[in-house]
This record gives structure tokens, sequence and C-alpha cells, in this order.
């Protein structure tokens, strides 16, 4: 089973949300070749983690978007996009829908062995606070779909909820709190007790990382447009997730590859040693 992934292609010669973009990044021409490339390869499932576009404004937003739909729409099996925070400033999910002639609610695909859990907590972004938004009843949603089937599951979050240190990250260094949701920990640990969860896949942060958390690995997959880990190259980034006999490979393709080999299990298969408490 193999799933292409793609996230944070931020189409737009517009610098003003990524300031380290290269403006003659070619985004649409590369997001067809990912979809060719997913078709080729033989991929189940193409998976699209948000931030498809640079806000300016409806009429651009809405523009922008449409140039990238076509590519999307040509992969023949299952295609799953998520709402990213640019994505729903000037358009709303009914714009991207009628876009992308698919649903941006919560939904389960069944990948045989495996399911996938798309999850789409409100993604707009609170200025003011300087946070997301709270979760709140999308976690209920979760945990049922969860325990509704005793198969391994993949979720899939436009925004990382693994709460890992920023350190180092261009944008989120100095502002935390935009990497994550203020209820993350709540909602690891909702997820946790059900034990049926694998891998995390999520964007936002334009970086690629790892951690293992009670026997669920996180991931965030850098950004096709981001620049800050390749500079002056464009990271020019998409991913492979292939399971097979037990064991999964993510593989990060182009100029910031990174290939991990781990088993596949659900977390209740690895008994995790709860944190030691000194007093």
């Amino acid at each position: 089973m193999k799933i292409a992934i793609i996230a944070d292609i931020h189409n737009g010669t517009e610098t003003r949300n990524c300031p380290l973009k290269d403006p003659d990044f070619p985004v649409v021409e590369a997001v067809e070749q990912f979809v060719e490339r997913a078709i080729s390869g033989g991929a189940d499932l193409l998976l699209e983690l948000g931030d498809r576009i640079n806000d300016v404004d409806h009429e651009t937003d809405t523009a922008r978007a449409k140039e990238l739909a076509p590519a999307f729409k040509r992969f023949p099996r299952h295609r799953v996009h998520l709402l990213g925070n640019h994505d729903v400033i000037n358009l709303t999910a009914a714009d991207n829908e009628a876009i992308f002639d698919c649903s941006f609610a919560s939904r389960v695909v069944d990948l045989g062995d495996v399911r996938l859990i798309a999850w789409q907590p409100n993604v707009a972004f609170d200025y003011e606070k300087g946070s997301f938004r709270p979760t709140a009843g999308h976690l209920t949603w979760l945990v049922q779909a969860l325990l509704e089937d005793e198969r391994p599951a993949i979720i899939a979050t436009h925004v990382s909820l693994a709460g890992r240190a920023q350190t180092g990250n261009f944008y989120h260094h100095f502002h935390p709190t935009y990497s994550t949701y203020p209820d993350h920990e709540a909602v690891r640990n909702a997820v946790e007790r059900t034990g049926r969860v694998a891998i995390w896949l999520a964007g936002h942060s334009h970086w690629n990382t790892w951690t293992n958390i009670a026997g669920i690995h996180h991931f965030t997959v850098q950004s096709l447009s981001e620049r800050f880990t390749t500079y002056p190259r464009t990271a020019a980034a998409f991913a492979d997730l292939t399971i097979e006999k037990g064991q999964f490979t993510l593989e990060v393709h182009g100029n910031d590859p990174l290939y991990l080999r781990l088993p596949f299990q659900k977390s209740s298969e690895q008994f995790w040693v709860s944190p030691i408490v000194r007093r």
C-alpha cells in the first residue's frame, strides 16, 4: 500500500506568507509532476496536507486554487485534501470543495488492512491570541472513528499535534504557539488511549520531523516551496509512505530528503512506559 504525499504548496508569487519563497519556482508544474509520478508509481491514495495557496483576497485565492485543481483531479484513485490555515482566510470550506470537487469534512478512507483518517478540526488562526483555536468537539468524532475499527490507523491533519519543540524553525522558533493546537496534549492523550493509531502525518511547520510518542509515529512533511532548510534551493519536497510486510517506509524526495523504515503497528502493540515523576 502506497500513499503519495504533498504539503504546503503555497501557490502564488507573493512572499508575505512565505518570505523565503522563490517567486520563480514553478509550483503548478511541480504539482503536475507530483501527480503524474503518483499515478505512474501506482499510489493507492494521494494525500495533500493543506496550505495550497498564498492568501491575498477572494478573487486571487480562487484563481490560485483553480490553477492546481486540474492536476489533482487527474488522479484516478483515492484523493484526500485537507484545509490549511491559508486556505480559509479568504475562502470557505465550501469554496474549496467546489474548486477541488471533494469533501473537506473529517472522514475515514478504507485502504484494506489500513485506515486513513483525515481529521479536519478548525484551522482558522486567531492572530489576536497568537494561536489556533482548540479542537473542541472535533475530538469526539476522532476518538469514535478510531474505536469503530481494530485496524491500525493513519491520521492526517494540516497541523501537527505532537507538541514538539520548534527550536530552529524559521517560522515558529519565536512563536511556538503558531505550530500546534493549544489542547494538543489532551488530543494526544485521548488518541493514545484508543491504542489504534500507528502514524500521524501533518504539514504546516515547513520542515521534516519525526517524533515517536507512546508508540505513535508523528511526522511533519516539508513544504513543496520552502527554502529555509535548503537555501538558496527550493526544497521541492514530496513524499511516499509505503506499508508492506509489517513495516513502513517514509521517504521525502527533493532537495530536503528523508528516509525512515520502521515497524508498522498500532500503538497498543508496543508497550510504552509512562514518564517518571520525580519528587
